[in-house]
């Protein structure tokens, strides 16, 4: 069925909302509740009734439902002070003005293949199905509902992963089919499923989170891991979603960046950016994967000079190396670095990964001006936007706002625990708590980010000048040590661009 308003169309069969036949990307759950307010035109929805009907009844915040409302007008063109589409009925709700008209596309003969339409994009996608609650109590049902849809959610960060809306089809069945039928059913690569289940401990509540990662089309298992939360359940969700997330997200990262890989032949734009994405992900952000990564981008922007996110992402990966002295051909980077920013925020400027990537760049490169509001809007558009957290923080801390720098680094680490980026984030946040005058917190959080990447060799410098800074000089000359041992031909411009002028030249004396 398509649903038709002014210039818009809600393909509901191919799950695409389109503005003057161009399609316009959103995720699923605002996609669902535009949706809804379509086949509803001029009617009030409590918070509570859109819950009920687009969440399932799922728990979910009012800050949810207010940021799915605010990311629903922006896709619609409209605003809070606007209210074209979706109007705020003070004390009641929301209201849907628009005069709607449907059509169903569907051929004779072919209803089960529109109401189940298999993906047919290139790009990796992934079905989640509702974790299963292995006892009929509420509380618990409830919880696996709200992890199924917080799950979701956080998995809409990762670029180019599409995530099927054909999970609830399989809610009441009594056997789910094989991942091998989802597959032929739906053309998902990849199907995530688990199970919760209360768990005596001492009286206290607690739970038992199984999840499995499992290859469609092969159907052999890629991950599994079972995780103990203690209620109550609020407290549990917040808990165990970065806990997953974080054992979850490289397991897919590793999936998709395996398959893309192992393609023979010439190869398409959008898997040369996951190559490139695969590699900073799975190696680690240095100096030799930036290199890498940058000519796969490249390559993949000039295949396709339309693709916001290769441009973006190029941007990053250049920009970043400017800062910090990653690339050989520093003027170039910088050059580089603006003219992709450029592009990819015409391409497209609402789209989050692009605008925390591009606004990271810029802030890098000496723009922190654009970079900033970039980066705000970024987070204000998806706020499970890792990289966009951290590349705020770091922008603070380059505009000498520590206090701020530390709060932002923190959170995008403790929404993504186990990220590649780990490395350079924690080497940032350690030269925040340095600045701040806390050496103890510096020298944890440089120390834990050492652990975190023997390949990168940044952190080690913030940590030698920790120690020096602490007149521990046999361990400062021993963390240099380790720096020179990981990249061997550092040089002075590089600790600087670290650690500031005062502490690279008082750090290199020794």
């Amino acid at each position: 069925m398509t649903l038709r308003f002014d210039d818009f169309e809600l393909d509901t069969a191919l799950y695409e909302l389109r503005r003057h036949g161009e399609l316009h990307r959103v995720e699923p759950m605002v996609f669902d509740l535009i949706v809804h307010f379509a086949h509803h035109p001029d009617r009030v929805f409590s918070r509570d009734e859109l819950i009920d009907a687009v969440w399932a009844g799922r728990i979910v915040s009012d800050a949810t439902v207010a940021s799915c409302i605010k990311q629903a007008r922006r896709a619609l063109g409209d605003s809070g002070d606007t209210q074209t589409y979706i109007r705020t009925v003070r004390g009641r709700g929301f209201r849907f003005t628009a005069n709607v008209s449907d059509t169903d596309d569907a051929p004779p003969g072919r209803f089960a293949t529109a109401a189940s339409p298999k993906i047919s994009s290139n790009d990796p996608s992934l079905l989640i199905l509702p974790l299963r609650a292995l006892a009929d109590t509420p509380e618990l049902v409830r919880f696996a509902d709200a992890l199924t849809g917080e799950l979701s959610s956080v998995l809409t960060r990762i670029p180019l992963l599409r995530l099927s809306a054909q999970g609830g089809r399989y809610l009441d069945r009594p056997v789910t089919p094989t991942t091998r039928e989802i597959h032929e059913a739906l053309g998902v690569d990849y199907v995530l499923e688990g199970s919760v289940q209360a768990w005596p401990n001492e009286g206290a509540e607690r739970m038992r989170v199984t999840v499995h990662l499992t290859d469609a089309k092969s159907g052999f298992s890629l991950w599994a891991e079972t995780f103990a939360l203690n209620g109550p359940v609020y407290d549990a969700l917040d808990v165990g979603v970065p806990m997953i997330i974080a054992k979850l997200e490289p397991q897919l990262h590793r999936a998709i960046y395996q398959t893309v890989s192992s393609i023979d032949g010439e190869h398409s734009a959008r898997q040369l950016y996951l190559e490139a994405s695969g590699i900073l992900a799975l190696k680690g952000w240095h100096h030799e994967s930036f290199s890498v990564a940058a000519d796969l981008l490249r390559r993949s922007w000039r295949l396709e000079p339309g693709f916001a996110l290769a441009a973006a992402h190029l941007s990053l990966v250049r920009g970043l190396g400017h800062r910090f002295g990653l690339m050989s051909d520093r003027e170039q980077a910088w050059a580089e670095s603006l003219d992709a920013a450029e592009c990819a925020l015409q391409l497209d400027s609402m789209d989050s990964t692009v605008l925390g990537y591009a606004g990271c760049a810029l802030a890098d490169i000496g723009y922190p001006e654009r970079g900033v509001p970039m980066l705000r809007k970024a987070v204000e558009l998806n706020p499970t936007n890792a990289q966009a957290w951290a590349a705020l923080g770091s922008a603070y801390l380059a505009g000498n706002r520590p206090e701020e720098a530390v709060v932002h680094l923190r959170h995008g680490i403790r929404i993504s625990p186990l990220d590649s980026r780990l490395s350079i984030w924690g080497a940032v946040l350690a030269m925040g708590h340095l600045l701040l005058g806390d050496r103890s917190a510096a020298r944890e959080q440089a120390e834990l980010a050492c652990q975190r990447d023997d390949r990168c060799y940044m952190p080690h410098i913030v940590l030698a000048a920790i120690h020096r800074r602490d007149g521990r000089h046999d361990l400062a000359r021993q963390a240099l040590g380790n720096a020179y041992r990981i990249k061997p031909d550092l040089t002075s411009e590089q600790v600087v661009a670290l650690v500031g002028q005062k502490h690279g030249m008082r750090l290199l004396a020794l």
